[in-house]
């Protein structure tokens, strides 16, 4: 499996979204979940492939904001270039 490192910009927006969402770590947790087990998941956004997005939906109901990140799949980790956290669109997560 690989690791994921995180550059500046996203560790940055990462620690700024921990002082404005009570579950801004929850949100980090799940997004690098994801991608770390299936790196495929996001969308490309090279030809290559080798560069994609992914964006975790959020939940105002607990306040847990939507992410967005922008990482490149290398042989040995995923570099996460940036990270975006919003408030979230919708008011409650999952499905009814």
């Amino acid at each position: 499996m690989r690791s994921i490192r995180e550059e500046p910009a996203a560790q940055e927006a990462v620690d700024l979204a921990m002082g404005r969402w009570p579950r801004a770590q929850d949100a980090w947790e799940a997004i690098t979940w994801v991608i770390i087990h299936n790196p495929e998941f996001g969308m490309a956004v090279t030809e290559s492939g080798k560069t994609r997005t992914f964006t975790l939906q959020g939940a105002r109901s607990i306040g847990l904001p939507t992410v967005t990140v922008v990482y490149v799949v290398e042989d040995a980790f995923l570099a996460i270039e940036a990270a975006w956290f919003t408030d979230a669109a919708f008011d409650r997560a999952g499905h009814a």
